[in-house]
């Protein structure tokens, strides 16, 4: 039987993509970050047959968010971006970004190799400038794609689709 145990937060690793689409930089999301958390926000489809005292919910989509804080570190490509898109004001897909989740706790077949997605996402700033100690910034994502599931190699950073 598998040993069970708790999954400790710092086991689900998030990195942006900081290079191009063609040559990927999987830069980590870590120093500076408050917070990164998802919301899948799913989208249902309700109804109740007049034979029926209850309603039937199906899950037709989801409309995934994430929201993240971070404060300002300088030489860090992740918060660089961010501070590229929301200081200049990007739009349309100037402001979109990817994004790698890997699940270091599901290992892929070997040791070093895990679980991982990845996705598009448009970055929707919030605030930046709040606190009197550091300069924050906050936002929102919101998805663009739909994930595409595959491995993550740690030691080299490479993600590889299924």
């Amino acid at each position: 039987m598998a040993e069970t145990g708790i999954v400790n937060r710092s086991d689900r690793r998030h990195y942006m993509n900081t290079g191009t689409a063609d040559a990927p930089v999987w830069s980590l999301i870590g120093e500076g970050f408050t917070e990164f958390m998802e919301s899948k926000n799913a989208v249902s489809y309700q109804r109740r047959y007049i034979h029926e005292s209850v309603k039937r919910t199906d899950v037709t989509g989801y409309a995934p968010t994430v929201d993240y804080e971070f404060e300002v570190y300088t030489g860090n490509p992740v918060i660089d971006r961010l501070r590229r898109i929301t200081d200049g004001e990007l739009i349309g897909s100037d402001a979109w970004v990817q994004i790698c989740t890997a699940d270091l706790f599901d290992e892929a077949g070997s040791t070093g190799v895990c679980k991982a997605s990845v996705r598009t996402w448009s970055v929707i700033p919030d605030e930046c400038g709040e606190g009197t100690d550091t300069l924050l910034y906050t936002g929102t994502m919101k998805a663009i794609s739909a994930p595409v599931q595959g491995t993550f190699v740690i030691s080299t950073g490479t993600f590889t689709a299924d």
